[in-house]
């Protein structure tokens, strides 16, 4: 054999393992670039339920501070104040209302969203005093 088919076949293995990474990198390229388009077609925005209590109202901040429960895959419960970012749904808001409502999370922006008063806070007082009068009415009849 030659000089020269020996030197050839001596970096053969080489010019092989060279042009293995470059295939494999550029397939790992092909593949990154696929992930950033991914993101891009999601909002970002993640929505969650919340069932609380409503603690305080700010409208000046256009905030209202709730004691809610766990938000399965969001957080704990907790007692925490939350953006509002349409004001005119704090106007039907008072504390010790129970209220459900739309936790909408973008990036670190959080804010409340269909605010629902499920029951007002002077309604807690008026289900005994009904009750009250079922009760009396039941025994005034007999």
């Amino acid at each position: 054999m030659s000089d020269r088919a020996k030197s050839y076949s001596r970096f053969m293995p080489v010019v092989i393992a060279i042009l293995a990474g470059l295939s494999v990198s550029a397939l790992m390229a092909g593949c990154g670039t696929s992930k950033p388009a991914a993101p891009a077609q999601d909002s970002g925005v993640r929505r969650y339920q919340l069932h609380g209590t409503v603690i305080s109202i700010d409208k000046d901040k256009k905030q209202v501070v709730v004691d809610h429960g766990e938000i399965p895959g969001f957080m704990m419960a907790m007692t925490m104040g939350y953006a509002v970012k349409a004001p005119n749904m704090l106007d039907s808001l008072a504390p010790n209302d129970t209220i459900t409502s739309d936790v909408v999370v973008s990036g670190d922006d959080v804010w409340l969203e269909n605010i629902v008063v499920v029951k007002k806070a002077n309604s807690a007082s008026t289900p005994p005093a009904a009750d009250s009068k079922a009760a009396s009415g039941t025994s005034g009849k007999q």
